[in-house]
Protein backbone atom coordinates (compact mmCIF):
# COMPACT_ATOMS: atom_id res chain seq x y z
CA UNK A 1 0.00 0.00 0.00
CA UNK A 2 2.66 2.43 0.63
CA UNK A 3 4.69 1.57 -2.17
CA UNK A 4 1.35 2.07 -4.32
CA UNK A 5 1.07 5.99 -2.52
CA UNK A 6 4.53 6.34 -2.50
CA UNK A 7 4.62 5.86 -6.69
CA UNK A 8 1.28 7.42 -7.44
CA UNK A 9 1.29 10.22 -4.85
CA UNK A 10 0.61 13.01 -7.08
CA UNK A 11 -2.14 11.19 -8.97
CA UNK A 12 -3.85 10.74 -5.34
CA UNK A 13 -3.42 14.32 -4.62
CA UNK A 14 -5.05 15.94 -7.33
CA UNK A 15 -7.48 13.25 -7.10
CA UNK A 16 -8.42 13.83 -3.23
CA UNK A 17 -8.31 17.54 -4.31
CA UNK A 18 -10.61 17.32 -7.12
CA UNK A 19 -13.50 15.43 -5.26
CA UNK A 20 -12.87 17.71 -2.37
CA UNK A 21 -13.72 21.61 -4.85
CA UNK A 22 -16.67 19.78 -6.73
CA UNK A 23 -18.14 16.92 -5.05
CA UNK A 24 -21.79 18.96 -4.68
CA UNK A 25 -21.40 18.92 -8.63
CA UNK A 26 -22.07 14.74 -8.96
CA UNK A 27 -25.22 14.75 -6.76
CA UNK A 28 -28.81 14.84 -8.97
CA UNK A 29 -30.55 18.10 -9.09
CA UNK A 30 -29.13 21.53 -9.13
CA UNK A 31 -28.34 23.89 -6.49
CA UNK A 32 -28.49 27.62 -5.43
CA UNK A 33 -26.66 30.55 -6.50
CA UNK A 34 -26.63 34.05 -6.92
CA UNK A 35 -26.54 34.03 -11.06
CA UNK A 36 -28.92 31.43 -11.67
CA UNK A 37 -28.93 31.97 -15.35
CA UNK A 38 -26.54 29.42 -16.22
CA UNK A 39 -29.36 27.29 -17.75
CA UNK A 40 -30.87 29.96 -19.96
CA UNK A 41 -27.62 30.43 -21.11
CA UNK A 42 -26.90 27.25 -22.51
CA UNK A 43 -30.40 26.99 -23.64
CA UNK A 44 -30.04 29.98 -25.73
CA UNK A 45 -26.56 29.12 -27.35
CA UNK A 46 -28.15 25.76 -27.99
CA UNK A 47 -30.84 27.83 -30.06
CA UNK A 48 -28.30 29.59 -31.68
CA UNK A 49 -26.09 26.64 -32.60
CA UNK A 50 -29.35 25.41 -34.18
CA UNK A 51 -30.44 27.77 -36.38
CA UNK A 52 -26.77 27.99 -37.21
CA UNK A 53 -26.76 31.68 -35.84
CA UNK A 54 -22.67 31.16 -35.59
CA UNK A 55 -21.43 33.54 -34.12
CA UNK A 56 -24.43 33.47 -31.76
CA UNK A 57 -25.02 37.26 -31.24
CA UNK A 58 -29.12 37.78 -30.15
CA UNK A 59 -31.01 35.03 -27.84
CA UNK A 60 -35.06 35.02 -28.98
CA UNK A 61 -36.14 34.68 -25.44
CA UNK A 62 -34.67 36.63 -22.76
CA UNK A 63 -34.90 40.00 -22.57
CA UNK A 64 -38.55 39.28 -20.98
CA UNK A 65 -39.14 37.51 -24.41
CA UNK A 66 -38.21 40.27 -26.63
CA UNK A 67 -35.12 39.41 -27.79
CA UNK A 68 -31.71 40.14 -26.04
CA UNK A 69 -27.89 40.81 -27.94
CA UNK A 70 -26.91 39.06 -24.78
CA UNK A 71 -23.96 37.39 -26.71
CA UNK A 72 -22.60 40.02 -28.87
CA UNK A 73 -21.25 41.30 -25.38
CA UNK A 74 -21.20 38.37 -22.96
CA UNK A 75 -18.74 35.90 -22.03
CA UNK A 76 -19.35 33.03 -24.78
CA UNK A 77 -16.68 30.59 -25.07
CA UNK A 78 -18.36 28.65 -21.84
CA UNK A 79 -21.57 28.70 -23.45
CA UNK A 80 -20.73 27.27 -26.56
CA UNK A 81 -18.57 24.62 -24.53
CA UNK A 82 -22.05 23.99 -22.51
CA UNK A 83 -24.17 23.99 -25.43
CA UNK A 84 -22.41 21.06 -27.25
CA UNK A 85 -22.07 19.48 -23.34
CA UNK A 86 -25.96 19.90 -23.30
CA UNK A 87 -26.58 17.39 -26.29
CA UNK A 88 -24.82 14.90 -23.83
CA UNK A 89 -25.88 15.78 -20.51
CA UNK A 90 -28.93 17.84 -20.79
CA UNK A 91 -29.16 21.80 -19.48
CA UNK A 92 -28.84 20.68 -15.41
CA UNK A 93 -25.70 18.76 -16.26
CA UNK A 94 -23.92 21.02 -19.04
CA UNK A 95 -24.30 23.82 -16.72
CA UNK A 96 -22.92 21.21 -13.69
CA UNK A 97 -20.11 20.95 -16.20
CA UNK A 98 -19.17 24.41 -16.63
CA UNK A 99 -19.02 24.58 -12.73
CA UNK A 100 -16.89 21.48 -12.85
CA UNK A 101 -14.66 22.10 -15.49
CA UNK A 102 -12.99 25.33 -13.88
CA UNK A 103 -12.36 23.84 -10.86
CA UNK A 104 -10.79 20.95 -11.84
CA UNK A 105 -8.64 22.42 -15.04
CA UNK A 106 -7.49 25.63 -12.16
CA UNK A 107 -5.40 23.13 -10.49
CA UNK A 108 -3.96 21.30 -13.34
CA UNK A 109 -3.33 25.33 -14.96
CA UNK A 110 -1.21 26.39 -12.16
CA UNK A 111 0.39 23.20 -11.84
CA UNK A 112 1.91 23.69 -15.35
CA UNK A 113 2.79 27.36 -15.01
CA UNK A 114 4.02 26.61 -11.42
CA UNK A 115 5.86 23.86 -12.19
CA UNK A 116 7.44 25.42 -15.55
CA UNK A 117 8.90 28.40 -13.63
CA UNK A 118 10.18 26.72 -10.47
CA UNK A 119 9.63 22.33 -10.59
CA UNK A 120 7.29 20.14 -9.81
CA UNK A 121 7.04 20.36 -5.96
CA UNK A 122 6.69 24.18 -6.40
CA UNK A 123 3.71 23.06 -8.73
CA UNK A 124 1.87 21.20 -6.60
CA UNK A 125 1.92 23.37 -3.66
CA UNK A 126 0.99 26.43 -6.02
CA UNK A 127 -1.43 24.28 -7.25
CA UNK A 128 -3.02 23.58 -4.28
CA UNK A 129 -2.71 27.59 -2.97
CA UNK A 130 -4.77 28.01 -6.47
CA UNK A 131 -7.48 24.84 -6.08
CA UNK A 132 -8.74 25.75 -2.49
CA UNK A 133 -8.60 29.59 -2.71
CA UNK A 134 -11.90 30.82 -0.72
CA UNK A 135 -12.21 33.17 -3.56
CA UNK A 136 -13.07 30.44 -6.23
CA UNK A 137 -15.35 28.85 -3.79
CA UNK A 138 -17.26 32.02 -3.97
CA UNK A 139 -17.10 32.36 -7.55
CA UNK A 140 -18.39 28.59 -8.00
CA UNK A 141 -20.83 27.80 -5.32
CA UNK A 142 -22.22 31.69 -3.91
CA UNK A 143 -22.09 34.16 -6.83
CA UNK A 144 -22.20 30.92 -9.72
CA UNK A 145 -19.86 33.36 -11.94
CA UNK A 146 -19.12 30.53 -14.39
CA UNK A 147 -17.35 32.74 -17.04
CA UNK A 148 -15.19 34.47 -14.00
CA UNK A 149 -14.45 31.25 -13.27
CA UNK A 150 -13.41 30.11 -16.40
CA UNK A 151 -11.10 32.97 -16.74
CA UNK A 152 -9.39 32.03 -13.56
CA UNK A 153 -8.65 28.66 -14.67
CA UNK A 154 -7.70 29.51 -18.20
CA UNK A 155 -5.01 32.39 -17.69
CA UNK A 156 -2.50 30.58 -15.96
CA UNK A 157 -2.33 28.05 -18.66
CA UNK A 158 -1.98 31.72 -21.09
CA UNK A 159 0.96 32.43 -18.49
CA UNK A 160 2.49 29.16 -19.31
CA UNK A 161 2.61 28.93 -23.46
CA UNK A 162 3.31 32.24 -23.43
CA UNK A 163 6.46 31.41 -20.83
CA UNK A 164 7.42 28.01 -22.86
CA UNK A 165 6.81 30.30 -26.25
CA UNK A 166 9.34 32.41 -25.35
CA UNK A 167 12.12 29.97 -23.56
CA UNK A 168 11.44 27.97 -26.85
CA UNK A 169 9.53 28.36 -29.71
CA UNK A 170 7.60 25.17 -31.32
CA UNK A 171 4.31 24.34 -33.17
CA UNK A 172 3.05 23.12 -29.92
CA UNK A 173 4.18 25.93 -27.53
CA UNK A 174 2.71 28.60 -30.53
CA UNK A 175 -0.74 27.22 -31.06
CA UNK A 176 -1.01 26.82 -27.27
CA UNK A 177 -0.70 30.51 -26.20
CA UNK A 178 -3.15 31.72 -29.34
CA UNK A 179 -5.93 29.05 -28.59
CA UNK A 180 -5.59 29.51 -25.13
CA UNK A 181 -5.73 33.57 -25.27
CA UNK A 182 -8.18 33.39 -27.72
CA UNK A 183 -10.17 31.46 -25.35
CA UNK A 184 -9.43 33.55 -22.28
CA UNK A 185 -10.16 36.75 -24.09
CA UNK A 186 -13.79 35.72 -25.33
CA UNK A 187 -14.65 34.20 -21.54
CA UNK A 188 -14.54 37.53 -19.40
CA UNK A 189 -14.13 40.66 -20.40
CA UNK A 190 -13.22 42.21 -16.86
CA UNK A 191 -10.39 39.79 -16.40
CA UNK A 192 -9.20 40.24 -19.89
CA UNK A 193 -8.93 43.97 -18.51
CA UNK A 194 -7.37 43.05 -15.63
CA UNK A 195 -5.10 40.53 -16.45
CA UNK A 196 -3.86 41.80 -20.33
CA UNK A 197 -1.49 44.56 -18.31
CA UNK A 198 -0.12 41.63 -16.11
CA UNK A 199 0.07 39.21 -19.24
CA UNK A 200 1.87 42.26 -20.86
CA UNK A 201 4.40 42.93 -17.98
CA UNK A 202 4.92 39.13 -17.88
CA UNK A 203 5.97 38.56 -21.67
CA UNK A 204 8.10 41.87 -21.40
CA UNK A 205 10.13 40.51 -18.27
CA UNK A 206 10.63 36.91 -19.69
CA UNK A 207 11.58 38.78 -23.20
CA UNK A 208 14.67 40.40 -21.70
CA UNK A 209 15.82 37.53 -19.74
CA UNK A 210 15.87 35.97 -22.94
CA UNK A 211 17.64 39.00 -25.12
CA UNK A 212 14.47 39.46 -27.39
CA UNK A 213 15.42 36.25 -29.23
CA UNK A 214 11.91 35.28 -29.95
CA UNK A 215 10.13 38.83 -30.00
CA UNK A 216 8.31 38.41 -33.63
CA UNK A 217 7.00 34.52 -32.99
CA UNK A 218 5.85 35.30 -29.49
CA UNK A 219 4.09 39.06 -30.47
CA UNK A 220 2.78 36.79 -33.96
CA UNK A 221 1.13 34.05 -31.70
CA UNK A 222 -0.65 36.62 -29.25
CA UNK A 223 -2.07 38.69 -32.41
CA UNK A 224 -3.36 35.36 -33.56
CA UNK A 225 -5.15 35.22 -30.39
CA UNK A 226 -6.76 38.58 -30.45
CA UNK A 227 -7.17 37.61 -34.06
CA UNK A 228 -9.22 34.40 -33.34
CA UNK A 229 -11.39 36.08 -30.67
CA UNK A 230 -11.79 39.21 -32.98
CA UNK A 231 -15.92 38.30 -34.15
CA UNK A 232 -16.35 38.81 -30.11
CA UNK A 233 -13.90 41.70 -28.82
CA UNK A 234 -14.51 43.77 -31.73
CA UNK A 235 -18.45 44.22 -31.35
CA UNK A 236 -18.21 44.00 -27.54
CA UNK A 237 -15.94 46.81 -26.61
CA UNK A 238 -16.81 48.72 -29.80
CA UNK A 239 -20.80 48.52 -29.62
CA UNK A 240 -21.30 49.41 -26.58
CA UNK A 241 -22.72 52.43 -27.57
CA UNK A 242 -25.82 50.46 -28.99
CA UNK A 243 -26.83 49.54 -25.83
CA UNK A 244 -27.68 51.14 -21.62
CA UNK A 245 -24.25 50.11 -20.43
CA UNK A 246 -25.23 52.72 -17.59
CA UNK A 247 -27.21 50.18 -16.23
CA UNK A 248 -24.05 48.15 -15.46
CA UNK A 249 -22.71 50.83 -12.70
CA UNK A 250 -26.07 51.77 -11.66
CA UNK A 251 -26.61 52.26 -7.47
CA UNK A 252 -26.07 48.62 -6.39
CA UNK A 253 -22.96 48.12 -8.87
CA UNK A 254 -21.51 51.23 -8.12
CA UNK A 255 -18.07 50.14 -7.42
CA UNK A 256 -18.25 52.67 -4.45
CA UNK A 257 -20.42 50.75 -2.76
CA UNK A 258 -18.65 47.18 -2.67
CA UNK A 259 -14.53 48.08 -1.07
CA UNK A 260 -13.88 45.76 1.53
CA UNK A 261 -11.98 46.33 4.59
CA UNK A 262 -8.74 44.72 5.89
CA UNK A 263 -10.25 42.67 8.36
CA UNK A 264 -12.77 41.43 5.84
CA UNK A 265 -9.39 40.41 3.90
CA UNK A 266 -7.15 39.18 6.11
CA UNK A 267 -8.88 37.98 8.68
CA UNK A 268 -12.62 37.55 8.88
CA UNK A 269 -13.09 33.47 8.17
CA UNK A 270 -17.12 33.14 8.11
CA UNK A 271 -18.01 32.35 4.79
CA UNK A 272 -22.00 33.41 3.36
CA UNK A 273 -24.14 33.01 0.78
CA UNK A 274 -25.57 36.51 0.78
CA UNK A 275 -25.10 40.11 -0.84
CA UNK A 276 -22.33 42.52 -0.99
CA UNK A 277 -23.27 45.52 0.24
CA UNK A 278 -21.95 49.21 1.38
CA UNK A 279 -20.11 48.99 4.59
CA UNK A 280 -18.20 45.95 6.20
CA UNK A 281 -20.91 43.73 6.88
CA UNK A 282 -21.25 41.97 3.56
CA UNK A 283 -22.89 38.22 4.31
CA UNK A 284 -20.76 37.14 2.00
CA UNK A 285 -16.62 36.13 1.94
CA UNK A 286 -13.72 38.37 0.55
CA UNK A 287 -11.24 36.72 2.38
CA UNK A 288 -7.80 36.28 0.46
CA UNK A 289 -7.85 33.07 2.61
CA UNK A 290 -4.99 30.84 4.58
CA UNK A 291 -2.39 30.50 4.55
CA UNK A 292 -2.33 31.80 1.20
CA UNK A 293 -1.46 35.92 2.16
CA UNK A 294 1.02 34.27 5.02
CA UNK A 295 4.04 33.09 2.08
CA UNK A 296 3.53 35.89 0.01
CA UNK A 297 5.37 37.66 3.34
CA UNK A 298 7.23 34.51 3.63
CA UNK A 299 8.70 34.37 0.14
CA UNK A 300 10.03 37.81 -0.15
CA UNK A 301 11.89 37.42 2.89
CA UNK A 302 13.44 34.24 2.15
CA UNK A 303 13.84 34.92 -1.23
CA UNK A 304 15.74 37.80 -0.14
CA UNK A 305 17.97 35.96 1.74
CA UNK A 306 18.21 33.35 -0.69
CA UNK A 307 19.58 35.94 -3.20
CA UNK A 308 22.01 37.77 -0.34
CA UNK A 309 22.80 35.18 2.41
CA UNK A 310 24.21 31.57 1.70
CA UNK A 311 22.47 29.10 3.96
CA UNK A 312 21.90 25.29 4.52
CA UNK A 313 18.05 24.84 4.81
CA UNK A 314 18.04 28.23 1.52
CA UNK A 315 18.42 27.29 -2.14
CA UNK A 316 20.90 30.39 -3.82
CA UNK A 317 18.62 32.71 -5.77
CA UNK A 318 19.64 34.43 -8.56
CA UNK A 319 18.60 37.84 -9.37
CA UNK A 320 16.15 37.16 -12.15
CA UNK A 321 14.46 35.24 -9.95
CA UNK A 322 14.05 37.45 -6.70
CA UNK A 323 12.93 40.29 -9.71
CA UNK A 324 9.87 37.92 -10.33
CA UNK A 325 9.04 37.12 -6.72
CA UNK A 326 9.24 41.33 -6.41
CA UNK A 327 6.91 41.27 -9.04
CA UNK A 328 4.18 38.89 -8.16
CA UNK A 329 4.35 41.15 -4.73
CA UNK A 330 3.67 44.09 -6.47
CA UNK A 331 1.07 42.69 -8.21
CA UNK A 332 -0.79 41.19 -4.49
CA UNK A 333 0.02 44.51 -3.07
CA UNK A 334 -1.73 45.95 -5.72
CA UNK A 335 -4.42 44.13 -5.94
CA UNK A 336 -5.04 43.93 -2.15
CA UNK A 337 -5.11 47.99 -2.21
CA UNK A 338 -7.58 47.92 -5.22
CA UNK A 339 -10.09 46.00 -3.40
CA UNK A 340 -10.01 48.96 -0.61
CA UNK A 341 -11.52 52.40 -0.53
CA UNK A 342 -8.27 54.04 -0.20
CA UNK A 343 -7.64 52.98 -3.77
CA UNK A 344 -10.84 55.41 -4.36
CA UNK A 345 -8.72 58.14 -5.77
CA UNK A 346 -7.48 55.42 -8.89
CA UNK A 347 -10.91 54.32 -9.42
CA UNK A 348 -12.06 57.92 -10.03
CA UNK A 349 -8.98 58.63 -12.17
CA UNK A 350 -9.35 55.67 -14.84
CA UNK A 351 -13.57 55.83 -15.88
CA UNK A 352 -12.69 52.50 -17.38
CA UNK A 353 -12.47 50.67 -13.86
CA UNK A 354 -16.15 51.93 -12.88
CA UNK A 355 -17.46 48.82 -15.12
CA UNK A 356 -15.65 46.39 -12.94
CA UNK A 357 -18.68 47.15 -10.59
CA UNK A 358 -17.00 44.92 -7.37
CA UNK A 359 -13.47 46.25 -6.22
CA UNK A 360 -13.25 42.80 -4.89
CA UNK A 361 -13.03 41.49 -8.26
CA UNK A 362 -8.95 42.17 -7.47
CA UNK A 363 -9.06 39.41 -5.76
CA UNK A 364 -8.68 37.40 -8.71
CA UNK A 365 -5.28 38.56 -9.29
CA UNK A 366 -4.48 38.22 -5.35
CA UNK A 367 -4.96 34.69 -5.02
CA UNK A 368 -3.41 34.07 -8.66
CA UNK A 369 0.10 35.82 -7.21
CA UNK A 370 -0.19 34.46 -3.92
CA UNK A 371 0.05 30.53 -5.36
CA UNK A 372 2.80 31.38 -7.67
CA UNK A 373 4.61 33.16 -4.51
CA UNK A 374 3.75 29.88 -2.51
CA UNK A 375 5.72 27.60 -5.24
CA UNK A 376 8.62 29.93 -4.94
CA UNK A 377 8.74 29.40 -1.41
CA UNK A 378 9.33 25.69 -1.96
CA UNK A 379 11.88 26.19 -4.52
CA UNK A 380 13.72 28.51 -1.90
CA UNK A 381 13.53 26.16 0.61
CA UNK A 382 16.19 23.32 0.65
CA UNK A 383 17.17 19.94 2.29
CA UNK A 384 14.00 18.48 4.98
CA UNK A 385 13.03 21.76 5.42
CA UNK A 386 11.87 22.07 1.96
CA UNK A 387 9.64 18.66 2.76
CA UNK A 388 8.38 19.82 6.07
CA UNK A 389 7.03 23.32 4.64
CA UNK A 390 5.30 21.40 1.61
CA UNK A 391 3.45 19.08 3.57
CA UNK A 392 2.65 21.52 5.93
CA UNK A 393 0.83 24.48 3.31
CA UNK A 394 -0.56 21.41 1.37
CA UNK A 395 -2.29 19.85 4.32
CA UNK A 396 -3.10 23.69 5.97
CA UNK A 397 -4.88 25.44 2.89
CA UNK A 398 -6.76 21.97 2.13
CA UNK A 399 -8.11 21.54 5.64
CA UNK A 400 -8.54 25.44 6.47
CA UNK A 401 -10.31 25.82 2.90
CA UNK A 402 -12.34 22.70 1.31
CA UNK A 403 -15.49 23.34 3.76
CA UNK A 404 -16.06 26.67 1.55
CA UNK A 405 -16.38 24.60 -1.24
CA UNK A 406 -20.50 23.52 -1.26
CA UNK A 407 -23.46 25.23 -2.31
CA UNK A 408 -26.36 26.71 0.24
CA UNK A 409 -29.07 24.46 -0.52
CA UNK A 410 -29.51 21.34 -2.94
CA UNK A 411 -32.70 20.62 -4.83
CA UNK A 412 -32.05 16.97 -5.72
CA UNK A 413 -35.66 16.94 -8.05
CA UNK A 414 -34.98 19.61 -9.77
CA UNK A 415 -34.87 18.36 -14.19
CA UNK A 416 -34.39 20.26 -17.51
CA UNK A 417 -37.97 20.73 -17.86
CA UNK A 418 -39.33 21.85 -14.27
CA UNK A 419 -36.21 24.80 -14.86
CA UNK A 420 -37.17 25.54 -18.34
CA UNK A 421 -40.79 26.01 -17.68
CA UNK A 422 -43.58 27.97 -15.70
CA UNK A 423 -42.51 30.19 -13.19
CA UNK A 424 -38.49 29.81 -13.39
CA UNK A 425 -38.54 30.15 -17.25
CA UNK A 426 -40.14 33.47 -16.77
CA UNK A 427 -37.91 34.58 -14.04
CA UNK A 428 -34.67 33.76 -16.09
CA UNK A 429 -36.48 35.38 -18.83
CA UNK A 430 -36.37 38.49 -17.28
CA UNK A 431 -33.34 38.11 -15.26
CA UNK A 432 -30.26 40.98 -15.98
CA UNK A 433 -32.65 42.43 -17.97
CA UNK A 434 -30.47 45.72 -17.81
CA UNK A 435 -27.28 44.58 -18.11
CA UNK A 436 -27.04 45.00 -22.25
CA UNK A 437 -31.02 46.35 -23.22
CA UNK A 438 -30.82 47.74 -26.44
CA UNK A 439 -30.83 52.20 -26.43
CA UNK A 440 -33.86 52.23 -27.93
CA UNK A 441 -35.79 49.92 -25.92
CA UNK A 442 -37.72 50.73 -22.23
CA UNK A 443 -37.64 47.82 -19.30
CA UNK A 444 -40.90 45.68 -19.77
CA UNK A 445 -42.59 45.34 -16.99
CA UNK A 446 -44.45 42.05 -18.47
CA UNK A 447 -43.91 38.63 -21.05
CA UNK A 448 -43.52 39.81 -24.28
CA UNK A 449 -46.66 37.95 -26.41
CA UNK A 450 -45.85 35.22 -28.43
CA UNK A 451 -47.48 36.71 -31.83
CA UNK A 452 -47.21 40.00 -33.25
CA UNK A 453 -49.37 42.76 -31.51
CA UNK A 454 -52.33 44.37 -33.82
CA UNK A 455 -51.57 47.96 -33.10
CA UNK A 456 -54.50 49.09 -35.68
CA UNK A 457 -56.45 48.10 -38.40
CA UNK A 458 -57.91 44.71 -39.03
CA UNK A 459 -56.04 41.87 -40.19
CA UNK A 460 -55.84 38.10 -39.62
CA UNK A 461 -52.64 36.60 -38.44
CA UNK A 462 -51.18 33.29 -39.14
CA UNK A 463 -48.43 31.36 -37.04
CA UNK A 464 -45.40 33.27 -35.66
CA UNK A 465 -42.16 31.75 -36.02
CA UNK A 466 -39.52 33.30 -33.41
CA UNK A 467 -36.23 31.44 -33.95
CA UNK A 468 -32.74 32.63 -32.60
CA UNK A 469 -31.90 35.27 -35.04
CA UNK A 470 -34.83 35.92 -37.13
CA UNK A 471 -38.83 35.66 -37.17
CA UNK A 472 -41.93 35.08 -39.78
CA UNK A 473 -45.27 35.09 -40.26
CA UNK A 474 -47.76 35.59 -42.50
CA UNK A 475 -50.75 38.09 -42.43
CA UNK A 476 -53.97 39.12 -44.24
CA UNK A 477 -54.76 42.91 -43.62
CA UNK A 478 -58.36 43.73 -44.65
CA UNK A 479 -58.03 47.26 -43.44
CA UNK A 480 -54.75 49.84 -43.18
CA UNK A 481 -53.10 48.38 -39.83
CA UNK A 482 -50.08 49.17 -37.78
CA UNK A 483 -48.26 45.60 -36.39
CA UNK A 484 -45.85 45.52 -33.25
CA UNK A 485 -43.47 42.49 -33.75
CA UNK A 486 -42.61 41.08 -29.91
CA UNK A 487 -38.60 42.07 -30.75
CA UNK A 488 -36.49 44.64 -29.77
CA UNK A 489 -35.12 46.78 -32.50
CA UNK A 490 -31.47 46.37 -32.52
CA UNK A 491 -28.85 47.33 -35.25
CA UNK A 492 -29.62 45.73 -37.86
CA UNK A 493 -33.03 43.95 -38.49
CA UNK A 494 -33.60 43.42 -41.98
CA UNK A 495 -37.62 43.37 -42.57
CA UNK A 496 -38.75 42.19 -45.78
CA UNK A 497 -42.10 41.83 -47.09
CA UNK A 498 -43.28 39.09 -49.32
CA UNK A 499 -39.28 38.92 -50.43
CA UNK A 500 -38.41 42.83 -50.54
CA UNK A 501 -36.58 44.73 -48.13
CA UNK A 502 -39.72 46.88 -45.89
CA UNK A 503 -39.01 50.29 -43.39
CA UNK A 504 -39.61 49.54 -40.15
CA UNK A 505 -39.50 51.42 -36.84
CA UNK A 506 -39.51 51.33 -33.29
CA UNK A 507 -41.56 54.27 -32.10
CA UNK A 508 -43.57 52.19 -29.61
CA UNK A 509 -43.38 52.14 -25.71
CA UNK A 510 -41.12 49.27 -25.61
CA UNK A 511 -38.81 49.75 -28.78
CA UNK A 512 -40.16 46.52 -30.42
CA UNK A 513 -39.95 46.44 -34.34
CA UNK A 514 -43.37 47.89 -35.88
CA UNK A 515 -44.47 48.00 -39.47
CA UNK A 516 -47.13 49.96 -41.25
CA UNK A 517 -49.06 47.30 -43.75
CA UNK A 518 -51.66 48.56 -46.58
CA UNK A 519 -54.55 45.80 -47.19
CA UNK A 520 -53.53 42.99 -48.63
CA UNK A 521 -51.88 38.83 -47.89
CA UNK A 522 -48.53 39.08 -47.08
CA UNK A 523 -45.51 36.88 -46.11
CA UNK A 524 -43.79 39.00 -43.06
CA UNK A 525 -40.28 38.22 -41.84
CA UNK A 526 -37.34 39.91 -40.45
CA UNK A 527 -33.16 38.60 -40.26
CA UNK A 528 -30.25 40.27 -37.49
CA UNK A 529 -28.00 40.96 -40.25
CA UNK A 530 -24.21 41.93 -39.13
CA UNK A 531 -22.81 45.28 -38.64
CA UNK A 532 -19.69 46.52 -40.19
CA UNK A 533 -17.66 45.93 -37.13
CA UNK A 534 -19.32 42.30 -36.84
CA UNK A 535 -18.53 42.02 -40.36
CA UNK A 536 -14.84 42.68 -39.51
CA UNK A 537 -14.37 40.91 -36.36
CA UNK A 538 -16.24 37.81 -38.23
CA UNK A 539 -13.38 38.18 -41.09
CA UNK A 540 -10.41 38.66 -39.31
CA UNK A 541 -11.46 35.47 -36.93
CA UNK A 542 -11.90 33.61 -39.84
CA UNK A 543 -8.25 34.52 -41.13
CA UNK A 544 -7.15 33.98 -38.13
CA UNK A 545 -8.86 30.50 -38.36
CA UNK A 546 -7.08 29.55 -41.82
CA UNK A 547 -3.69 30.51 -40.09
CA UNK A 548 -4.06 28.71 -37.34
CA UNK A 549 -4.96 25.92 -39.56
CA UNK A 550 -1.56 26.34 -41.68
CA UNK A 551 0.24 26.45 -38.47
CA UNK A 552 -1.00 23.22 -37.34
CA UNK A 553 -0.54 21.41 -40.87
CA UNK A 554 2.73 23.00 -42.36
CA UNK A 555 4.21 23.50 -39.04
CA UNK A 556 4.12 20.02 -38.24
CA UNK A 557 5.16 18.83 -41.96
CA UNK A 558 7.90 21.38 -42.17
CA UNK A 559 8.98 21.58 -38.74
CA UNK A 560 8.81 25.59 -39.65
CA UNK A 561 9.77 26.50 -35.82
CA UNK A 562 13.43 24.68 -35.83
Amino acid sequence: MLKIIAKYWLVIFFTLSFVLVSWPLFLPGFFSHHDDLQVMRIFEMRKCLEDLQIPCRWVPDMGYGNGFPLFNYYSVFPYYLGAILSYILGYLGAAKALFLIPLVAGGVTMYLLARQLWGRLSGITAAALYLFAPYRALDAYVRGAVAESFALALIPLVFYFLLRLIKKPSQRNFLGLSLSSAAFLTTHNIMTLLFVPVIFIWGVLFLWIQKWAHLKTTVFSLLLGFGLASFFLLPAFVETSLVRTDTLTRMDLNFRAHFVTVGQLFFDRSFGYGASIPGPFDSLSFQIGWPHWWLVPAAVVLGLLGWLVKKDFLNKLPARGFILIILLALAFLMSVFMTHNRSAFVWEAIGLLRFFQFPWRFLSLAIFSASLLGGALILILAGRAKKVVLVLIIVSTMALNWSFFKPEHFFPTLTDRKKLSGEMWETQQKASILDYLPKTAYEPQERAPNRPIIVSGQVTLGDFDNRSNRWNFSINVSEKAVVEIPVFDFPVWQVTVNGQKFPYSHDNLMGRVMIDLQPGEYQVAGKLTNTPIRNLGNIITLISLLITGGVAWYGKRQRIFH
